[in-house]
């Protein structure tokens, strides 16, 4: 919609917003309070059906769910401007709209129908499924939603599964598609994109699910939960529904003559108990209110010209509506602007420190600014358990709290346990996964970072998202190495220095007085045995005997002191140090990173004599 028409309508700007908070949702209506409060019951209802249905499944985000119910069509046009832009376009009865920390719905109240929001129904159910099953193949997903979508609540009566009449029709024109091409069915397939094939397509994965839930096989050998359960444990999709249902070319006999059967049975439930009106808390909206919450409903839609026009105006009315500022820090966080993205969170939060959302943003801004010092980050780590104990169930601000603690070795297991919470709230999200397969490596937990990997490279619905988790699994593989090779280096230096030690148990002590008893150039110490190494630390470093060098070489626990007869004599190397203008090595060694090739000495006040230094800083 045009900038100029979206603020050309004085009239829905004048409407008037109630709000209706229940037990699980917020609904945000300019109908009547009778409206209001039935949209509410509704969805109440569905969410009872289905925890019914479901009894082990989690059926509240942790993203709240506001339903924004229209009175009219027009009212649906506002929110909505895109289904209305292009001529012929559908016009929908509602949408439901998720982000990774809001849920909204956008609906009208004045449609009729047995069950007119059946489309919000389905996409309600395919976030249950993302919260506890995460990735399931795409007709699984679908045919649930289908499935549970089209359930029907009546004043006395609850109807699961219920059969859609143009369903049964193309089911029993047969050419339904081979089981084995349904189950490898994925978002780019023409059966799921092309308006042709894909009625095909959605209404036998809606029969499938049918026929592992009422048949009398699939309730005796409770086929629906082995097949979840086998998808849950298995890094194979096909592999796991053929250990779950069998072949395929069976099953699809029997699904065909289960299509035959005069007609297919829907699940007759009870209504679930209505919510007790006392729990429903109903209150006029302040113009400043109602204004900010479309706006933050169309900054979801990535309308932004919208947003910033709702956003401003409700400002204007309310300079300090702290929900306004929070929505348009993320509006700049959007549109790449951090500087004011942060300014905008930083004073949500002291508008109204109990905002969670505010929170989670301002202590994001903190823990991604450029110095991390640590009075940050405990501002920080401060901001996001804040924000956790405002909302529990928030899966981004465990995500942000694991990426934090996994800076500092000493708080990884601090890092595990947020990371893994985050992935337990959303099973989807693939940044989630990752985080917490790179805190399972920084542990070096790598078989477990391993197939974490693997079971993300499986989920993979998109070309970008298996090309990330690939890339995933060759970062833990190359930090495996890296973290190999540095044990297998350390192992060296102190074996070295070990050995160092024993070999030097009868040295003498150097005497009283070294500056006029200690070797010179002219008296060189005769050094021994093979060539060795360490690595460690240059800590002290002695010229005072005209070219005789004296180090101190620090290797984890042990201490070598080693010599050279000539410094100028030495070999000096290094690939990652430039070495000052006038290299003294005296003085600009000290304090550097190194690798020191070296002989045993015996009888000495010395471990070894110094054959080459490589600086490795």
């Amino acid at each position: 919609m045009a900038l100029s028409a979206f603020r050309a309508n004085p009239a829905e700007k004048e409407d008037l917003w109630i709000q209706v908070h229940t037990p699980h949702f917020v609904v945000v209506s300019n109908g009547t309070e009778k409206q209001a409060r039935r949209t509410a019951e509704q969805f109440e209802q569905i969410r009872a059906v289905l925890q019914r249905a479901l009894p082990r499944a989690r059926v509240d985000p942790g993203a709240p769910i506001t339903i924004l119910a229209a009175k009219n069509e027009p009212t649906l046009k506002t929110l909505l401007p895109e289904f209305w832009e292009h001529k012929g376009s559908m016009h929908p009865a509602g949408l439901f709209v998720t982000d990774q920390d809001k849920n909204y719905v956008a609906l009208r109240q004045d449609v009729t129908g047995e069950n007119p929001y059946q489309v919000i129904y389905h996409e309600y159910v395919h976030m249950l499924i993302r919260l506890n099953y995460g990735n399931v193949p795409v007709w699984l997903n679908e045919g649930l939603a289908e499935f549970y979508g089209n359930t029907t609540i009546g004043e006395r009566d609850v109807y699961l599964g219920r059969y859609d009449e143009s369903y049964l029709m193309r089911l029993h024109r047969g050419n339904l598609l081979p089981l084995e091409t349904l189950f490898t069915v994925d978002r780019n397939s023409p059966h799921y994109n092309e308006a042709s094939k894909t009625s095909v397509f959605y209404a036998e994965s809606w029969a499938l699910v049918h026929y592992l839930a009422f048949s009398d096989e699939g309730r005796k050998q409770n086929l629906m939960v082995r097949l979840l359960e086998q998808l849950q444990s298995s890094d194979n999709e096909l592999e796991a529904t053929e250990r779950a249902l069998g072949d395929p070319v069976k099953l699809q006999q029997k699904l065909q003559d289960y299509i035959n059967q005069v007609g297919l049975l829907a699940l007759r439930m009870n209504p679930p108990a209505q919510v007790s009106e006392k729990e429903f808390v109903v209150r006029p909206l302040p113009a400043a209110e109602s204004l900010a919450i479309r706006g933050d409903f169309h900054l979801r839609l990535s309308r932004f010209r919208e947003a910033r026009v709702l956003l401003g105006a409700a400002l204007r009315r309310d300079p300090e509506l702290a929900m306004a500022h929070t929505s348009l820090g993320y509006l700049s966080l959007r549109l790449g602007d951090r500087e004011r993205a942060a300014a905008s969170f930083a004073r949500a939060v002291e508008l109204d420190p109990r905002d969670s959302l505010a929170q989670y943003y301002h202590a994001r801004m903190i823990s991604e600014g450029v110095a991390l010092t640590p009075l940050i980050v405990s501002e920080a780590e401060a901001g996001f358990l804040r924000a956790i104990e405002l909302n529990p169930n928030f899966a981004p601000a465990y995500a942000a709290l694991g990426s934090l603690y996994s800076l500092d070795k000493e708080t990884l297991a601090k890092a595990l346990v947020a990371s893994s919470k985050s992935v337990t709230l959303d099973p989807v999200e693939p940044a989630y996964r990752l985080n917490l397969g790179r805190v399972l490596m920084r542990m070096e937990k790598f078989a477990e970072a391993q197939a974490l990997g693997r079971r993300i490279l499986a989920g993979a619905r998109s070309p970008d998202a298996r090309s990330e988790a690939e890339s995933y699994l060759r970062e833990v593989t190359q930090y495996e190495r890296g973290i190999a090779e540095r044990k297998r280096a350390e192992e060296e230096a102190r074996t070295y220095a070990q050995q160092a030690q024993s070999e030097t148990r009868t040295r003498i002590e150097p005497p009283a007085n070294p500056q006029s008893e200690l070797p010179g150039p002219s008296s060189p110490l005769v050094a021994t045995g093979p060539t060795r190494s360490a690595r460690g630390t240059i800590r002290e470093v002695d010229c005072s005997a005209g070219s005789v060098l004296v180090l101190t070489l620090v290797t984890g626990e042990h201490t070598l002191r080693l010599h050279a007869t000539n410094f100028y004599h030495l070999e000096y190397q290094s690939l990652t140090w430039q070495p000052p203008t006038h290299f003294n090595p005296c003085i600009d060694l000290k304090g550097l990173p190194a690798e020191i090739t070296f002989r045993l000495l015996k009888d000495q006040p010395y471990d070894a004599e110094i054959v080459a230094i490589t600086v490795r800083k």
